[in-house]
């Protein structure tokens, strides 16, 4: 029989305790079930035996997944686990005592070893220091492995990634300082994505490395030594996120030399307080970029945003900028924009307007819209007449907006989704029987006030 998966964790003693509980025995009798009772017993008395010595997990050659959970007395793995020829996903999680985990072997035998695994996921092994990467092996062994996930590895401070790896994600590792990637010229790349969030002592080198030309994906969070990006390196690249990173202060003066302007699809740039220089002249060379989020960036250039776009954008998010959005003026945003949503924190907007009636505190919004978030504006009461143009609209949102007193009347029974939240004002008039929207916004369907 094929095993395709086991499970290592202390559940298995609370499991066998309660099958052999007088009241559930009591039971199965009563049902006549106990001789499936009696089977459940044998067969989980013949685990717990296995995993009584870790060594005879060895000997289940066919095993394709193993998962070792909440085994808070295991410091290490045995090397006979790399004798799992067939095993192609490794989970260890909440294991906090294991310090190593050889999954490499001898050098002699580095090639011989877990020749199938594909998936490494290590979570909550609190005092990790090792994966047990060889010297001069780096990219040689287990050739299988593509996806590895490391999560709340605190003592982890170094991680090589061999060149076999298409997808790595490190999070809350927060003593990691080196990651670091082949440099043998006649070694292909196949990275396509890397996540990396809450590594703050990760050192900025890691970036600047041509093996990660291949990348498709690449998401940064919270990692407070990175400064800068590096140019023309990342031809491949689809989507880019960068989060919370504190000391980045510019993206590349010379345009987006560092993105290929043909393939980006999403650019997200998110709550990094010191970000100043941002080439956004050179936004309408980005021409397949269609999903755009920047916000929260109370440093950045005051001549942003100018009114300059990437041609065929359809996803906007933005607001909180150095630049008052009441002082943004007409945007030119293109027709391909179907969904928005702004940040009001101090913006000083009061109304949105329609370009015929514009003032020095009102928002012009897109006619293209089909749907609408407004979020956290202090000031805003009015959207009744700044909305009405917005004939393709099906999705509107209001969060935190405590003056705002109106809708677009004519709008609401077109809508499929509203949601009025933590607006005192206006959620008064649309409250359920009494309100004065209540008869146009019943029929709704998503309707949350």
């Amino acid at each position: 029989m094929v095993v395709a998966e086991i499970i290592l964790s202390s559940f298995i003693t609370v499991l066998f305790e309660k099958l052999v509980s007088a009241d559930l025995l009591k039971l199965a009798r009563s049902a006549r079930i106990i001789s499936q009772l009696d089977n459940w017993k044998i067969t989980l008395s013949q685990i717990q035996a296995v995993l009584v010595d870790a060594d005879e997990v060895s000997d289940l050659y066919n095993l394709q997944r193993l998962l070792v959970r909440g085994c808070h007395r295991l410091s290490s793995l045995p090397y006979s686990f790399a004798k799992l020829i067939n095993m192609r996903h490794l989970d260890i999680t909440d294991t906090p005592q294991l310090n190593k985990i050889p999954l490499w072997g001898s050098e002699s035998k580095a090639c011989k070893f877990l020749v199938s695994l594909k998936k490494l996921e290590v979570d909550r092994c609190e005092m990790l220091v090792s994966l047990g990467e060889k010297e001069g092996h780096l990219g040689i062994s287990l050739a299988s492995l593509k996806e590895v996930e490391l999560y709340g590895c605190k003592k982890l401070e170094h991680y090589k990634c061999s060149n076999s790896i298409e997808r790595l994600v490190i999070w809350n590792c927060g003593s990691m300082t080196s990651l670091t990637f082949p440099t043998m010229l006649d070694l292909s790349s196949n990275i396509k994505i890397i996540h990396i969030d809450g590594c703050e002592n990760l050192e900025k080198s890691w970036l600047l490395n041509k093996f990660l030309s291949s990348l498709e994906s690449l998401v940064v969070w919270r990692c407070d030594d990175m400064m800068s990006f590096p140019e023309g390196c990342f031809v491949y690249l689809t989507r880019l996120e960068i989060w919370n990173c504190d000391n980045i202060e510019s993206i590349p003066d010379k345009g987006f030399g560092f993105l290929p302007l043909f393939c980006l699809k999403t650019l997200w740039i998110r709550r990094c307080k010191n970000l100043k220089s941002f080439p956004h002249e050179h936004l309408p060379s980005l021409t397949s970029l269609e999903e755009l989020k920047i916000n929260n960036c109370p440093s950045l250039d005051y001549s942003f945003p100018c009114g300059l776009w990437p041609p065929n954008l359809r996803n906007l998010r933005i607001g909180c900028l150095n630049k008052p959005m009441s002082e943004w003026g007409v945007q030119n945003f293109p027709s391909s924009l179907v969904e928005l949503r702004l940040y009001g924190q101090n913006s000083g907007v009061v109304s949105f307007e329609d370009v015929r009636n514009t003032t020095p505190s009102s928002f012009l919004v897109p006619p293209s819209l089909t749907s609408l978030h407004i979020d956290c504006f202090e000031d805003l009461e009015s959207v009744s007449t700044g909305l009405q143009h917005l004939t393709c609209l099906e999705k509107l949102a209001t969060w935190s907006c405590p003056k705002l007193r109106d809708l677009p009347e004519k709008l609401l029974p077109s809508l499929s989704f509203l949601r009025v939240r933590n607006c005192r004002k206006l959620e008064k008039r649309c409250r359920g029987g009494t309100g004065k929207y209540w008869p146009i916004i019943s029929q709704i369907p998503h309707l949350d006030v």
